[in-house]
């Protein structure tokens, strides 16, 4: 197992059966800041061939280290993200995890290297996560954070404490409730989560997903179009926390 020396940190990603989404994704990771220092876990249902082979082919660019998991059988996405989860944190102690329609921005591992630094001691912050849908006048905060009580599972961040917390309760198969809706109601309590106010993450999945209505319902309610990759501006290099009250984004006001 490859790891992160200095900072024991592996990136975790769930593949099934949408090819468009995971070549996105993963082009979107092979460019982001310092991946070089962050290997990548990929656990691929056995659903798709594409899929299988471009997960294949990210783990050959010379610049990352990376492999790849496929599934005997499938097996649904509350087993497959808990056994991604699973196999970060029995190496690791710190885990990055992504979706095959979480595209991140180029700072994304920066930024939650950053968090997992910064509130791996505050045991009221339970998770770091990189969406924020947030409104246009907004995007000048380039280097702001904020807290808030909710749990989102696009791009997020955790530690190994953390998840010892949450996996005893974990939905044992898809019949069941949502493995985010488990964590964000119950295993969660009224722990927070620290996200950026300017998106490190672009949600584009509008087909094919569990539990998404539609296109339309997509654009209205997860997609983010204004984010890193799309406001121009200079480089940030250290976050800080403001207080919640400064934005209009605060997902308990915005819920899907």
């Amino acid at each position: 197992m490859i790891s992160n020396r200095n900072r024991n940190t592996v990136v975790v990603m769930t593949l099934c059966n949408r090819p468009a989404y995971t070549q996105r994704v993963l082009d979107a990771l092979a460019r982001c800041e310092d991946i070089d220092r962050f290997p990548v876990a990929m656990l691929v249902e056995p659903v798709n061939q594409h899929v299988i082979d471009l997960a294949v082919a990210f783990t050959f660019l010379p610049h990352v280290k990376a492999w790849v998991n496929i599934g005997q059988k499938q097996v649904g996405c509350n087993v497959n993200t808990y056994s991604a989860l699973a196999h970060g944190f029995d190496h690791h102690t710190r885990v990055i995890a992504l979706e095959d329609d979480t595209v991140p921005g180029r700072d994304f591992l920066q930024f939650c290297d950053w968090g997992l630094s910064k509130y791996q001691n505050d045991k009221a912050v339970f998770s770091v996560c990189g969406y924020q849908r947030g409104p246009l006048e907004e995007v000048g905060y380039r280097n702001a954070v904020i807290r808030e009580q909710w749990f989102t599972p696009w791009g997020w961040a955790t530690w190994k404490d953390r998840w010892d917390s949450m996996r005893d309760s974990w939905p044992a198969n898809d019949n069941q409730i949502s493995w985010d809706t488990v964590i964000d109601k119950l295993t969660r309590r009224d722990r927070y989560e620290v996200r950026p106010l300017l998106a490190r993450i672009q949600n584009i999945g509008a087909e094919g997903g569990a539990h998404v209505r539609g296109a339309a319902w997509h654009a209205e309610h997860h997609l983010n179009r204004h984010w890193i990759e799309s406001v121009a501006g200079p480089r940030v290099d250290e976050w800080r926390e403001v207080p919640s009250t400064l934005t209009k984004a605060l997902r308990a006001h915005h819920p899907c």
